[in-house]
């Protein structure tokens, strides 16, 4: 099928039903020898194999866009943190693992280097970004429950270095 131009089919795994139910597949396929060689009841067998495929594909597509929609509407109800902590969580959530640096923050939203940082920073003090050094260089990762840490209501917990008492 993919040959043939279906590239839906990249992402449906057929072998897990079939590994399911193998009865039901070696039935199909000797009724097919004990009929004249005739296909329908495998094709048959096949295409109902596939309709739960494409079943449980659609399922988690509308699962995880939903769970996708929940973090970018959690992610709009936090007002510390500034639109382009929000863009970069948003892009975040979408690709979990990505690697983020400082220099490649300022250069995408246009902004100074200590700008660029001190968003960083504080998205790995809020638990958002994972903070890493490279050699000399710091690197932010987006970890891959990051969908979790929104929800989770963490970062309203946290107070802001602003918001924090000062101690005389």
């Amino acid at each position: 099928m993919l040959h043939s131009g279906y590239w839906l089919f990249e992402f449906i795994s057929i072998s897990h039903f079939l590994r399911k139910a193998p009865i039901q597949y070696g039935t199909a396929f000797l009724q097919t020898e004990t009929d004249d060689n005739d296909l329908t009841y495998f094709i048959i067998h096949q295409a109902e194999i596939i309709r739960q495929a494409l079943k449980e594909l659609h399922d988690y597509v509308l699962r995880k866009s939903s769970q996708t929609r929940a973090c970018l509407d959690a992610l709009q109800k936090h007002p510390e943190l500034n639109h382009r902590q929000q863009a970069l969580v948003a892009h975040a959530v979408r690709h979990p693992g990505f690697v983020y640096n400082i220099v490649g923050h300022q250069t995408r939203q246009a902004v100074t280097y200590a700008t660029a940082r001190a968003d960083l920073l504080r998205l790995a003090e809020l638990d958002l970004l994972e903070q890493r050094k490279v050699s000399r260089t710091f690197v932010f990762i987006a970890p891959k429950d990051l969908n979790l840490r929104l929800q989770s209501e963490n970062i309203t917990h946290k107070a802001s270095p602003k918001a924090r008492p000062s101690r005389l």
